[in-house]
């Protein structure tokens, strides 16, 4: 058959590969650069091109441009030619590393590491294509890389020092950047080598190690030209199942549009696809959307309208989806998905681009982009899109308004465009709505419009294109005509009728936005002739290059400790050499697991049938709740046992029912899907904690009221009494290493090997799932690809799951969740309401305090933390009498989980929500009012009957911050600001904190194993806390490094075992670094003693190496252990404090904001390891910000399911949503008498601090809302999403004025 292809060929690293269709059908790049080239640098994490983890280099063919490509959505089968690059074509420990792997461990951007490939990926292939990119090009390349750790702000950092207009910080890394080449990759394995790529090759044409077999068999067929392009079309008939393969972009956003396909044709060989013509103006479908946006770019140089579509194209999903990608793929998800609100539709239309349709016979039919959307495009191809030349026209010359005017063009009519894509984040995301609006306006002449103008909107509904009757209203009007715009607006309205989704913005936001940016338009084209006032709302939020500031105190005579160090594992992490869970090796034998997942909550599962999937090649097994040797419970120490697999009732949508073994990952979560589960019996499903709230048996009271003083007396001599209700939703925790395990059988029993925050709770579960001895579970973790509470008692259930099967199957079982499985399976943060009332004298002090807390506590009410909430509801404020009660409130949901700062975030927020509304409504400044009430030396704290036993400095912080942060002029500048726009506004705020850091409790206890080894004094050390991204093991190393009085590179870190470290309690709470650090230094001190003895024999000359060698010599022993415990050893906690001061930009008219500056001090004593701490600072802040800005979980609330399950829905920050002014300062002068050498926490108390935002952000609104004549108080509750932003703004129509 022509164009049938059997094998493709391609380099990996400079290493031929050769692949065949058998093998390669269904393999993703990604995957066969992981388990075929066995090169795990290159990540996968959400398998939707949606994170960038996956990033690769790619060269399509001789004398291409090198771009960076989305390696988990490219099929192996596409890649004939292709030359690749992965992170350890660049470089290593071998032979160096690359000085972008260098520079990005140098600032501190590599915390987890689970992201670092794929940004040093991205960065490398911008420059392999902009050799010369400057700093503001290099700020805005990160768009499809999401990092969870970090807050962005070092990677961008190290990133910008390559711009060409950059001062050179790293000029010593960056000066060989040209110079580099595969010149050091080996030709056999495809990694960095010592012998310089001559290593040998080793037999084969490149498929060694595991060759993946996937599910059936599809050909695959790749023509050259259109006229064997349209041949296949002619071979298939109308009820062939095929895919046409340019990008293959589009299955990140629709994974099933088939369960499988006779036949793929792969496009990207055809030349006459993906040509380029500027006269007369066309592109081939096969053009790249980044190559139609230089194609654009370049036409508005001479023509502003393509400008603007070249701007649209840019805000399309990220560079790497950009870079592959393309028009005509594009355009097919409109046609097969109408409701998808593509951006390429929005501008090619706005345009009236004509698309050239090569159908099944071969001819050619052209149409609008428009009528293509509804065409039945089956056994056809897009060739062309073609273009209007977009000319001005010059109507008839009148003299006498030439008589009139000094311009020399009256009367000629030109064209103005406005294209708009509003977005829940600031970039790779879908639009909310988009919009396209172009008109012909003779501007001289009343701005009339010449001819049917085009209005375009996307994101309406699946048919709504064209607002057809406005289009028609508007011919030959005059646009400056303000009573003649409200007639159109109202015909708009008419016409806007959006579909309701429970995913999607509401309606009402959408056609309200739509009819905003319909205003936009005008103002825009209205220019300077609208009144100053207005001419905000034309023009789009600017953002700057990022910036920030980092400060902090050290103590040379303790370095290492308080040495801003890189951290230990840095550059192997960002060279791709850090080894976690999914990277280790296949196990001979291996198989692989999938979940099967319910789909309706509250219901009874019927009948579980798995035949269907049973019968798929592949798979060898379904395990369900009846294999359970022993307990049918993966979490412990709680009242309601949460089942392993479901014994008979589904709980919540996506509880798990069983486990699909099978002989790779995509057979068993393939077959999941066949699974068929009959449901019955079904109950009431209720998702809002509020509605849940409503009937009294869901609400279950969480212990007595914690309370002290009088309330209710000083409540009722109040002189005012402010009561309210605030809300704050849930949170993913987005660690980009999804929850994975694999389970062993061993001769005494299994080794697990699992990604977890809680080593003997991994032990303890699996042990009781098979019914063994906990010393027949050996776990060993190394590290975490992130967790953020995530991975504390979540992986117990992946555990005891593969566990049971690999026991049943006597086989290693690996148990690798998908995104989405881990989205539906696991739970998140708590939801909370919080009710309270707040009594105040007449000089604005705080007299009493009362809150009643709700915690949504999904199913079960196992994890409900609002008594936590209530520990923290004070902050750092004076409350002469308090009463908080915490319940817990049952909904139809999966089970929240411990997420970065647990409780301690909802109870600060409540706080503030309170300290916010009663400023309000007693006529002072929310500051003013924080100022007035802040606690000192002696006054209660929680719990009672504590008091506050250390002076507060949060007074004389908040001062020191308002200099810093120029906090007085800022504000009066904001004031100016809104004064002078209608459209966009500023809003500040400043929030303080007081974070409990309470360590003396029962069962603190870490273990901590130092062994030093005689033949050259190197140490290895066992601590018991899990490294996952908050440099746990550079602190521990920097202390051993200290107290031993060694140089830190003699010291390194083992991976955590139930053998040398068992009993230890979970790393979490911000406690794990600093109990660990404590059990290393009483180790040290243990072997230093021992050590005593040599040290004196041989004199204070004498090296360590010596002293080493002697005391071995003398059979000294030097292996050394300590436990910590907080109640032996006198660690009991203290208090961190902190202020942020942070400004916003709103954009009234659609909701979108960005953060122009943050200013944060946080009190950290000092710090063990500056460069790491500062960057814990930054990242909690900004999962803060996401917290209260962008993040929203949504359910079904007929049948529970998630809703927000992936990157498509879900929009944790982006690098963009920073703070375009990021300054982070660790208090100076501030030793912490109570803490490991100074020291305090920093992994959670920052996040506290993210509800800033969203009280600047209040602030903002509310000069829109004083605008529009609305005054008093209003509630913002959390998120402040783009959509909710906008429903706040206080915004009629009636204020659409010129």
């Amino acid at each position: 058959m022509v164009g049938e292809i059997s094998t493709v060929a391609f380099t990996i690293n400079g290493r031929q590969q050769v692949v065949n269709g058998d093998n390669g059908d269904g393999v993703t790049l990604a995957k066969f650069i992981r388990e075929v080239a066995l090169l795990t640098g290159t990540k996968i994490s959400c398998a939707e091109g949606g994170c960038g983890a996956c990033i690769v280099t790619v060269t399509k063919f001789e004398g291409d441009t090198p771009r960076s490509v989305n390696s988990c959505l490219t099929p192996v089968m596409i890649c004939d030619g292709w030359s690749i690059i992965t992170v350890e074509g660049l470089g290593g420990k071998a032979v160096g590393y690359h000085p972008i792997q260098e520079a990005l461990a140098a600032t501190g951007g590599s915390q987890c590491g689970f992201c670092s490939p794929g940004m040093v990926m991205q960065l490398h292939s911008y420059l392999e294509e902009h050799p010369d990119a400057t700093i503001k090009e290099i700020d805005n390349i990160l768009d499809g890389n999401i990092c969870r750790c970090t807050g962005y702000r070092p990677i961008l950092d190290a990133f910008k020092e390559f711009g060409s207009d950059a001062p050179k910080k790293f000029a010593h890394l960056i000066e060989d950047i040209e110079d580099l080449s595969l010149k050091g990759i080996c030709k056999r394995t495809g990694e960095a080598c010592p012998g310089a790529g001559k290593c040998a090759s080793s037999g084969g044409s490149g498929c060694h190690g595991k060759s993946p077999t996937e599910t059936g068999s599809s050909n695959w067929y790749q023509p050259a030209s259109l006229e064997e392009l349209n041949a296949i079309m002619k071979s298939f008939t109308a009820e062939t199942k095929y895919r046409i393969v340019g990008g293959n972009t589009g299955t990140g956003v629709f994974k099933h549009d088939e369960d499988s396909y006779d036949a793929f044709v792969s496009i990207n060989k055809i030349a006459e696809l993906k040509e380029m013509s500027t006269d007369p103006m066309f592109l081939g479908g096969s053009v790249s959307i980044t190559d139609a946006i230089h194609y654009f770019a370049k036409a508005g140089e001479t023509n502003p309208v393509w400008t603007h579509i070249s701007h649209h194209l840019s805000l399309i999903a990220s560079v790497g989806i950009k870079n592959q990608g393309t028009l005509a793929g594009n355009l097919m998800l409109k046609n097969a998905h109408n409701d998808f609100p593509s951006d390429v539709f929005i501008t090619m239309e706005t345009v009236g681009a004509i698309l050239e349709i090569v159908n099944v016979s071969g001819s050619v039919e052209e149409m609008t982009v428009g009528e293509f959307v509804t065409t039945d495009m089956n056994r056809k191809f897009i060739k062309k899109i073609k273009f209007p030349s977009m000319k001005n026209k010059t109507t008839k010359k009148d003299l006498h308004k030439l008589w009139l005017t000094s311009k020399a063009k009256a009367g000629e009519a030109v064209w103005k465009i406005r294209t708009f894509k509003i977005m829940p984040r600031s970039s790779n995301a879908h639009a909310y709505v988009n919009a396209g609006f172009l008109a012909l306006v003779d501007v001289e002449n009343n701005y009339k419009i010449e001819g049917k103008p085009t209005i375009v909107f996307g994101g309406i509904n699946s048919t709504f294109i064209h607002a057809r009757e406005t289009e028609d209203f508007l011919l030959g009007r005059n646009m400056n005509d303000h009573d003649m715009f409200i007639e159109a607006l109202t015909i708009l309205a008419t016409e806007l009728e959006p579909e309701f989704d429970p995913v999607l913005a509401s309606p009402v936001y959408r056609k309200q936005l739509a009819m905003g940016l319909f205003y936009k338009f005008f103002l825009h084209v209205l220019g300077d002739d609208a009144s100053p006032m207005v001419r905000s709302g034309a023009i789009n939020l600017d953002r700057g290059v990022s910036r920030g500031e980092q400060s902090y105190d050290t103590d040379e005579s303790l370095w290492p400790v308080s040495q801003p160090i890189e951290k230990v594992e840095a550059k192997w992490q960002t060279s791709g050499e850090i080894q976690y869970v999914g990277d280790i090796p296949t196990k001979q034998g291996e198989l692989h697991s999938a979940f099967v997942l319910s789909r309706q909550a509250n219901c009874d599962v019927v009948s579980v049938n798995a035949t269907r999937a049973l019968a798929m090649p592949g798979v060898v097994d379904f395990v369900d709740a009846n294999d359970i040797p022993g307990v049918n419970n993966w979490k412990t120490f709680v009242a309601t046992p949460e089942e392993i697999f479901c014994s008979g009732r589904s709980k919540y949508a996506g509880q798990s029912i069983g486990l699909v073994v099978a002989e790779t990952r995509e057979i068993a979560i393939e077959a999941a899907r066949m699974v068929q589960v009959e449901y019955g019996n079904g109950g009431t499903v209720v998702v809002d904690v509020e509605k849940a709230m409503e009937t009294p048996a869901n609400v279950l009271p969480f212990g007595d009221a914690i309370q002290y003083g009088d309330v209710d007396a000083l409540m009722e001599s109040a002189d005012r009494v402010v009561q309210g209700r605030f809300k704050m939703g849930s949170q993913y925790h987005f660690h980009m290493e999804t929850q994975t395990c694999i389970v062993t059988p061993m001769e005494d029993g299994f080794d697990v090997e699992v990604a977890s925050q809680d080593l003997s709770g991994i032990q303890n579960i699996v042990a009781m799932a098979l019914k063994i001895p906990f010393n027949s579970v050996n776990p060993t973790i190394r590290r975490l690809g992130g967790a953020y509470g995530g991975k504390i008692v979540l992986p117990n259930h992946l555990a005891t799951a593969a566990a049971v099967a690999a026991n049943k199957l006597g086989k290693p079982v690996r148990l690798w969740l998908p995104l989405e499985d881990n989205m539906k399976l696991l739970g998140k943060r708590n939801t909370y309401v919080f009710d309270y009332k707040i009594g105040l004298s007449s000089e604005g002090k705080i007299m009493a305090l009362e809150s009643s807390i709700y915690c949504d506590g999904g199913w079960s009410l196992n994890d409900v933390d609002s008594p936590f909430a209530a520990i923290f509801g004070q902050s750092c404020y004076k409350v002469p009498a308090l009463r908080f009660k915490p319940y817990g409130v049952r909904t139809d949901t999966h089970v929240p989980t411990a997420t970065r700062a647990p409780g301690m975030c909802n109870g600060h927020a409540m706080i503030e929500a309170i300290m916010q509304h009663a400023a309000i409504e007693i006529g002072m400044s929310p500051l003013d009012l924080r100022l007035n009430n802040l606690m000192e030396e002696g006054d209660h704290v929680m719990p009672p009957p504590l008091t506050l036993d250390v002076p507060c400095p949060i007074s004389k912080m908040i001062e020191e911050v308002q200099t810093g942060a120029d906090f007085a002029a800022r504000k009066e500048a904001a004031s100016a600001f809104n004064k002078a726009s209608r459209w966009k506004k500023r809003g500040i705020s400043l929030v303080p904190m007081r974070y409990d850091h309470n360590l003396g409790f029962p069962g603190l206890k870490y273990n901590c194993l130092i062994s030093v080894f005689g033949g050259d004094g190197s140490v290895s050390i066992a601590h018991n806390g899990i490294e996952m991204g908050q440099g746990i093991n550079t602190k521990v190393a920097q202390v051993v490094a200290f107290e031993l009085g060694i140089d830190i590179s003699m010291v390194k870190i083992k991976p955590v075992t139930a053998l040398t470290n068992p009993n230890g309690v979970v790393t979490g709470g911000s406690f794990g670094s600093e109990g660990n650090c404590v059990a290393a230094i009483k180790a040290c001190e243990v072997l230093k003693d021992r050590l005593s003895p040599t040290r004196e024999k041989l004199g204070k000359d004498a090296t360590w190496q010596e002293i080493i060698s002697a005391a071995n010599a003398a059979d000294v022993d030097l292996c050394a252990h300590y436990m910590f415990e907080s109640l032996k050893d006198n660690y009991n906690g203290y208090s961190v404090w902190g202020v942020a001061v942070t400004e916003v930009e709103v954009d009234i008219l659609t909701g979108e904001m960005f953060i122009v500056r943050a200013d944060i001090v946080e009190d950290a004593g000092l710090s063990t390891s500056p460069q790491v701490d500062i960057g814990q600072v930054e990242g909690a802040f900004v999962m803060g910000l996401g917290l209260w800005t962008s993040e929203e979980i949504k359910h079904d609330p007929v049948t529970g399911e998630l809703l927000t399950m992936n990157t498509w829905e879900y929009k944790p920050p982006a690098a963009k949503d920073i703070p375009q002014d990021f300054r982070v300062t660790l208090m100076k002068n501030a030793r912490n008498p109570l803490g490991v050498l100074g020291s305090k926490a920093t992994g959670e108390p920052a996040l506290l601090m993210g509800i800033s935002v969203l009280f600047a952000v209040w602030d903002a609104l509310n000069s829109s809302k004083m605008d529009a004549g609305q005054t008093g108080w209003w509630q913002l509750n959390g998120p402040a999403t783009v959509e909710h932003i906008h429903q706040h703004a206080g915004v009629t129509p009636d204020q659409f004025v010129f």
